[in-house]
């Protein structure tokens, strides 16, 4: 397998330098000297644990975790052909990976990630942003777009690392920091590119009540940026003669403008700015063998969208306020070679776009979701005897564009189950884990009024009809990882492993009707770690 050296254009900062070195210090310095009490490795049996500790240190600042640290290097293939439409029809991915947890002689607790990541995407039509409806059932608005599809190339890196320490017999303290960044880059008139950034940070405090017990609080604030550029090599394909190449521009879910220019000089760069910031309370019981968290926060974000690149308020045309709600249960309980963990989670939260040219609200989004994860398992020393899982996802969701007078409610559940084991082989050994998932769309409705009259009907055949109709299919999803680990020098440990998945259509749950692809879409990764 060859891997491609991904390197990045336009996208440098001092701030990455620091943190490069940051990170290499925290990766290569650090030693331990206590007592190892919770093992966490790259495996999913410790995936919920794992989560909980990068996001929440102020709860794990008295039990020492063995240090950690792996690397990785993987190549993903994709194929999507039963998807929604703003998505390309191929992707190949090559990323580096990196994630470390080390405790100091003074008990300070380090840890950070790094990901590096490479994209090419082929045959991505109907959206000219960074934004994807893989994972999304619709993407926010404010984008440019051309039905006519074309290759990209993106590269994103993304850092990140904090600290933690209990600061008195009371008193713990943990600090997070991000930056992430990446260039997004169209092959093909219109040739957009996009330059994003995001800094972030969060702070957490927590206050011993008693032995086992602790309440903590956190805030979190970011801010991002897009620079976004588009310019024809034709200018002859930008005219409304051509429906295919012809710019137009999605301020909702079926409001379409088709004549956007910048106010500045007629440039064709535009801007986008993001503030987000979070406030959330928790409250953590911990001994040596059972662990339970609880915690609720509150986010709200404003993303701004100004008609050039220079930061001025008279040049803010649309803005979108998200307010989201976030409660979320984790609890792990040990006994003789046993464990389970579970993880419970309920998000709410509601968006609304705001023209301020035409002074009212044209958009708005109502997302609810409730996750259930949950595992049992055996691990006899660091061979897993056994692993069963369970994960459930049911949503509610509600997208109403009310200039285009579109309304589209979708609910659905998702429920899978997951088993993993190991076989060993003398020193090495092989792990199995597969999966199974299946999708059930509930009562959704699509009510849509052509406001246009038929000039934007494309938009409405094309897209808003087939996700619709992507997102109301039955589909089956099963899943294969194979690891084949072996021990090395200096107590490293080498591990390849593949990965296979599918999303396989089953029966539309609708009447449109619409013809979609309904041929099997499947992901293909391999790689390389080395954990240590």
């Amino acid at each position: 397998m060859k891997i491609t050296t991904v390197t990045l254009n336009n996208t440098k900062s001092n701030a990455l330098k620091y943190w490069v070195l940051l990170l290499l210090f925290i990766f290569s310095h650090f030693s331990v000297q206590a007592q190892d009490t919770i093992i966490v490795t790259n495996h999913v049996i410790d995936a919920q644990l794992k989560n909980q500790i990068f996001k929440y240190p102020v709860n794990y600042t008295k039990k020492h975790i063995k240090d950690f640290t792996f690397t990785e290097l993987s190549y993903e293939y994709q194929k999507n052909q039963f998807a929604r439409k703003q998505i390309a029809n191929e992707i190949n991915s090559y990323q580096f990976l990196a994630q470390g947890y080390y405790t100091t002689k003074s008990k300070w607790n380090f840890f950070g990630n790094l990901s590096l990541k490479k994209t090419d995407e082929k045959d991505l039509g109907w959206v000219l942003s960074d934004d994807r409806s893989e994972e999304q059932e619709v993407i926010l608005p404010h984008y440019f777009y051309v039905p006519r599809k074309a290759n990209w190339t993106n590269q994103e890196y993304k850092i990140s690392g904090g600290l933690s320490k209990d600061i008195t017999n009371h008193i713990s303290i943990a600090a997070k920091l991000n930056y992430n960044t990446g260039k997004y880059s169209r092959n093909l008139d219109p040739r957009p590119e996009i330059i994003s950034r995001k800094i972030g940070g969060e702070l957490q405090l927590g206050y011993q009540l008693k032995e086992n017990h602790k309440i903590f609080a956190l805030v979190d604030y970011s801010r991002s940026d897009k620079d976004f550029s588009y310019k024809y090599k034709d200018t002859h394909s930008n005219v409304e003669g051509n429906p295919d190449t012809y710019l137009r521009f999605n301020t909702g879910y079926g409001r379409i403008i088709n004549y956007f220019k910048s106010n500045y000089y007629n440039s064709t760069r535009f801007l986008y700015k993001e503030n987000q910031n979070k406030m959330g309370l928790g409250y953590n019981f911990s001994t040596n063998n059972t662990k339970f968290t609880v915690l609720y926060y509150n986010q709200k974000s404003d993303n701004n969208f100004y008609s050039d690149v220079f930061d001025n308020p008279d040049n803010e045309r649309l803005t979108i306020k998200t307010t989201t709600n976030h409660a979320e249960l984790f609890a792990l309980h040990k006994w003789d070679k046993k464990e389970i963990k579970t993880t419970l989670k309920f998000d709410k939260s509601k968006a609304q776009n705001y023209d301020l040219k035409n002074n009212g609200y044209n958009y708005k989004n109502s997302l609810n979701a409730i996750s259930w994860l949950s595992a049992v398992s055996q691990k006899t020393g660091s061979h897993i005897d056994y692993l069963f899982g369970l994960d459930v996802l049911y949503q509610q969701n509600q997208y109403n564009d009310i200039m285009a007078t579109n309304d589209i409610e979708i609910n659905s559940l998702n429920t899978g189950i997951f088993g993993s084991r190991d076989f060993s082989f003398g020193k090495s050994k092989l792990n199995s884990t597969v999966s199974f998932n299946m999708y059930f769309p509930l009562a959704s409705k699509l009510e849509y009024y052509d406001t246009s009259g038929g000039t934007n009907a494309a938009f409405l055949n094309e897209v808003i009809i087939h996700d619709y109709v992507v997102s109301t299919t039955n589909y089956f999803a099963p899943a294969l990882r194979l690891e084949y680990s072996y021990p090395v020098k200096n107590n490293k440990t080498v591990v390849f492993f593949t990965n296979f998945k599918e999303k396989i259509a089953l029966k539309k749950q609708n009447d449109y009707t619409a013809i979609i692809n309904t041929n099997t879409t499947y992901w293909i990764q391999c790689g390389v770690q080395l954990n240590y």
